[in-house]
Parts: structure tokens; sequence; C-alpha cells
């Protein structure tokens, strides 16, 4: 009997496999890009994805050495784009390949009506301050999780910037909630049912939706920021979107407000403070930028790009070297490269920021190392290469650029300067342990499986220090975008 089954099962994996072949063969197009990982077609790069996660895009990009690939999964195609040269044409095709799909399919994700989905997706081609001071002020030092306290900082800072007074994550429980629904994101974007399958993400969601709608419903956003103003006015006034949907709305705008921060604000103090040589290079020239006088130390934190080029160079070594956001766009229509290469529509196109920020054609040979002083050196008749700014994806790219950028890197560098100035950071334990984020949830940059414990050491408790902010005329030059615009125009850098 057990034999018979084996035999009945052997069979039925055998014209599966038969199949799922022959699907694939009937399916793809020879002027696609080629279909990798088709050992067992559609469910290869399936289980390959789920197991490997970012580092998938890496292995095969090593494995196969192609310009840019397909990968065939149940139902969808995606593109992996793998050479940085092919990324100018792609985002000059902003209206086929499109971000703004994405954006529009995140409305299922927060559990917005069908109506108001289905008004996201219409037209989608047209142009139609942190707070370490009661820590420093106790003069003795403080045990902490490092990456707790530093999302706590980033969150607060944040939420209270972006939503104002009646900020609904100001509540312990709602913060929470959307900690929980950030773990379970992936799942209601791959998974149909996922309300009745994770029902701990999908309560965790309609808290934060339930405290959403009390801020919309009490006007909040009156005394918010200019951006939730502003997206209030779009959502309502010019497509008509009820309470509920603006409030769920706000709930992905939230993504983008506490999604990335938080964990690159993390990786940065990590390479600040674990490293002896990196440190002490920072906190000299923050020193230097420094003035005393009788009110105390004074740091204005626009200077920092002009006048501490390691701390900046840190931080953008941090983001090529940490970034792994997969930088998504849907194929709203057939595109033809100028290779001859088709991309079919519906497909979705992704590129992945690890692989360009390991590429050696873009950043050289020790494109796999973290130097905190690559971003300082100049091009030099001896060699030395200029960096590719299209490889660097860490904010994404063309009509996907993050419009919050430098407001980001502001920040993070602001946090940077506080800690380095007022703090010696020592790993309980005695040595830093390199972090492992094997659980992380799909955010641009890894957040660690396990906090490192660490104890705060006040460098100089009776020291006063004063930071301010006088503003920027010039964006900080990350990418060829910002090139561009610094040289058409002054960009400010709020």
């Amino acid at each position: 009997m057990a034999s018979t089954l084996a035999i009945v099962a052997g069979a039925i994996v055998a014209l599966l496999y038969v199949f799922l072949r022959l699907l694939l063969y009937c399916t793809q197009d020879a002027r696609e890009p080629p279909a990798i990982e088709t050992g067992w077609p559609f469910i290869g790069p399936l289980v390959g994805m789920l197991r490997e996660k970012s580092r998938l895009h890496f292995r095969l990009r090593k494995q196969y050495r192609l310009p840019i690939y397909t990968l065939r999964m149940p139902f969808q195609r995606i593109y992996v784009v793998n050479s940085p040269s092919l990324i100018p044409e792609l985002e000059k095709q902003w209206r086929a390949v499109s971000f703004a799909a994405i954006a529009a399919d995140a409305g299922h994700v927060v559990g917005m009506s069908k109506e108001a989905q289905e008004i996201m997706h219409r037209d989608l081609m047209s142009e139609h301050s942190f707070s370490l001071e009661p820590i420093r002020s106790k003069g003795r030092p403080v045990k902490v999780g490092l990456y707790g306290m530093l999302r706590k900082l980033m969150e607060i800072s944040g939420t209270e910037a972006i939503w104002g007074p009646q900020n609904p994550y100001r509540d312990s429980a709602i913060s929470d909630a959307w900690r929980t629904f950030e773990n379970g994101f992936l799942f209601f974007s791959m998974f149909p049912f996922a309300t009745a399958l994770f029902p701990k993400f999908y309560q965790a969601r309609e808290l934060v939706a339930a405290a959403m709608m009390g801020f919309v419903r009490n006007r909040g956003f009156e005394t918010a920021s200019g951006l939730v103003r502003k997206r209030y006015e779009h959502h309502s006034k010019l497509f008509g979107l009820g309470t509920e949907d603006i409030a769920r709305g706000e709930i992905g705008n939230t993504f983008a407000v506490l999604g990335n921060i938080a964990p690159c604000a993390w990786w940065v103090i990590f390479h600040l403070v674990s490293d002896a040589r990196v440190l002490s290079e920072v906190r000299e020239e923050l020193l230097a930028a420094a003035h005393e006088d009788e009110s105390g130390c004074h740091l204005d934190i626009a200077s920092l790009r002009e006048r501490c080029p390691v701390l900046l160079s840190t931080f953008q070594e941090t983001l090529r070297y940490r970034a792994v956001n997969p930088g998504p766009r849907v194929i709203l229509d057939d595109v033809a490269l100028s290779n001859g290469i088709l991309l079919k529509k519906g497909s979705m196109l992704m590129i992945p920021a690890r692989v360009h920020h390991t590429d050696t054609t873009a950043w050289g040979e020790d494109a796999g190392k973290f130097d905190h002083l690559r971003f300082t050196r100049k091009p030099t008749a001896t060699g030395q290469k200029k960096y590719n700014r299209v490889a660097f994806r860490a904010f994404g790219g063309g009509d996907a650029l993050c419009p919050g950028r430098h407001l980001a890197s502001n920040e993070i560098m602001a946090l940077a300067a506080l800690i380095v100035l007022q703090f010696v950071v020592v790993p309980v334990g005695g040595k830093w342990p390199e972090p492992t984020f094997e659980k992380s949830p799909p955010t641009g940059f890894p957040i660690p499986d396990k906090d490192i414990q660490a104890e705060l050491h006040p460098r100089d408790p009776n020291k006063k220090w004063n930071f301010t902010f006088s503003g920027a005329e010039e964006a900080i030059g990350f990418i060829s975008e910002d090139a561009m615009a610094g040289a058409r125009r002054p960009v400010i850098a709020s």
C-alpha cells in the first residue's frame, strides 16, 4: 500500500513538473530578460525569495552575472536589474515603469476601501528635536538597549514633526501596535485572506487605524505639518476620499516616516561607536566645528555638511553598505529597451540597492568593504575613481526618489553629533558584536534581530550644549538627481 502511494505521489510530482516546464516554455518570450532559477519553474524563485530575502539578488548577481534577468513567480514576473547602465533608460520611462502603482497597491495592505483603491489606481501613467538630556544629566552611566533607545528617539521626533499636537503615536499602545503591524506588512502584501490568516497583525493594524480616524475626525491635520495638511486637501478635495480612507492612508505614510529612518540611524551610530578610529576622527571634527562661550558650547547642525566631511562620508557609506531596499516598480505598458530587451506589461521590476551598492564597476574592487572615508576621496591622476551616482540607490531614484531624504539626513547626522559629543558609548561585555538581521521585516535598512546592550557614559555632565539649525541653501549631493538640481538652482534642505 505504501509503495503504491509513493508511486502515485511520484507520478503527480512528475506531471506537475512537466506542466510547469511547458507553462514556462509557452509563456516566456525570447525577447525578455533570461529566466533563471528555473530548476523548479515558478516555485524555485518563490522559495529563494522567502528564504534568502535581500540576499537572493546578491547571490543571483554573483552566480549568473547578467545585466538584467527574469524571476518567474506564481502569477507574476519580476525583472531584476543588475547593471547600473540600464537604470537611466528605465527611469526616463517613468510612466510605464511605475512606482506610483506600488504606492496605489499599498492601499489594500492598510485596509482602504475598494472605492479608494480604484481612485488611487486611476491615470497612473499621467501627470495628472532630540532629547538626550535626561540621560546625560544623571552624570553616571546608563544602560540601554541601543536600538530601542534610538528607535524611540527617532519615533518621537519624526511623528511629532509630522502629525503635531494630536500625534496618535504619543500613545504607547498605538506606537507598539504600529511596530507589530510593520512586522506583518509583507504577509498582507503576499497572501490572500491575510486578515484571517494573521489576526495578530490585523488587530494591530486596526488599532492604529482607529487612532488615525480619531485624528482625522478631530481635524488634527489642521495643526499638523504642511505635508499632512496638503495631503488631506489632496485626498479629500481633489479625489473625494472619506475619513476612513484618509486615515488609513496615513498608516501607509507612517512607513515613510518611521520605516527606514530608525534602522538607518541605528546603523550610522553603530558604525560610529563600534570603531575607535571612526569615532575619534568624527569627534575631533565636531569639536572643531563647535564654539564655546560663557553660556556653553554651541553647534549649528547646518554646518556639519561643510565642516564635518568624515561624519558625512560615514553617513553616506552606511547608506551604501547597509541599504537593502528592493527598488520595486510595476510595468504598466510593454517597454522595449534600446538593447532589444522586452519588459512585459503587468510585470514587476526591481533595482535592488544591495546589488548596485556592491558593484565593483561603480565603487571599485573594495565595494564589499565598509570604508568610512570613501566619500571624502576625490578622483586623482593616479587612478582614484569617482563613484557612480546612478548606482547609489539608498533613496531610490527617478520619479520614486525619496522626497524626505534631506530632512532624514539632517535628522540622523544631528542625532550622531549629539551622541558623539555628549557620550562615550560602551558595549556591555566589552566587545561590539556584528548584528544579525535574519528576522528583519522588509524595510529599506535591516533591523537587528537582537538589541545590543550598551552603557552611555556622559562625557561632561556640567557642560551645557546648545544645538541650532540655521538652514541650508543646497542639498547634500548624494545622487545624480541632486547633482543635476544643484547645477540648475539651489535646493533647500529642510
